[in-house]
């Protein structure tokens, strides 16, 4: 939390969680839901409730455009959320890895976009917590895109940015902590070199870049952004 204030100073910071409540996060944040006890529903199915908490706060405020992202990860970018609105490309919902066209499977993790599609994309009245969080939210993006199929809601409302060009680095991957918490002054002035290796899902060997930010190999047949511009 202290990367994304010290990174995003104009930003209006919103924290939903549960469990163990980390240490200092207040004066990071302008907004903080946290439940106590851990809502054992919401885990690996998404965590659509407190999703939508922190959605439902933003919309009190009249943001008209929100991103979501883990607290136990960092983007190595000066303000993320102008980034991402640069990098729209006048679509609706900025996306990433993993996102599977075959199985319709739309990552959850990292998002950013208009704040009422946002809304309808996590739908709860819609949500089925028999499968993982990626295809309920699949089939709401495809509600909200007024689509038929996976596909034509991507083509119409998706701009993909692939792990790396976020510099999205991921502080729980196996390992990672352990080197990272010796470099947190890099870390924060966004200066960690060699950091492709931090990336989300590199450490657990789902991705593997290039110094270039190539994807030199992926674990599923994810959609990538030079995938994505061929089937768009």
């Amino acid at each position: 939390m202290k990367h994304f204030r010290l990174n995003n100073p104009e930003s209006y910071i919103i924290l939903t969680g549960h469990g163990l409540k980390p240490t200092e996060v207040e004066q990071y944040c302008d907004f903080i839901h946290w439940e106590n006890e851990i809502i054992e529903s919401e885990i690996g199915y998404g965590h659509p409730k407190l999703v939508n908490l922190g959605i439902q706060h933003a919309i009190s405020k009249g943001f008209d455009y929100l991103l979501k992202t883990r607290a136990d990860s960092i983007n190595l970018r000066k303000n993320i959320f102008k980034w991402c609105l640069d990098n729209l490309d006048n679509k609706k919902y900025l996306i990433t890895q993993p996102t599977v066209l075959d199985s319709k499977q739309l990552g959850d993790l990292f998002l950013f976009g208009d704040i009422n599609f946002f809304k309808k994309c996590w739908d709860l009245d819609n949500w089925d917590y028999e499968i993982s969080g990626l295809e309920p939210h699949a089939n709401n993006f495809i509600k909200a895109s007024d689509a038929n199929t996976f596909r034509e809601a991507l083509i119409k409302n998706a701009s993909l940015k692939n792990i790396y060009n976020l510099r999205w680095i991921c502080l729980r991957g196996p390992g990672n902590w352990e080197k990272l918490k010796k470099k947190k002054n890099k870390l924060l002035l966004n200066k960690l070199f060699k950091f492709r290796k931090y990336l989300w899902g590199s450490s657990e060997g789902w991705f593997s870049w290039s110094a270039r930010g190539k994807l030199k190999k992926q674990k599923l047949n994810n959609l990538t952004e030079d995938n994505f511009v061929t089937f768009n």
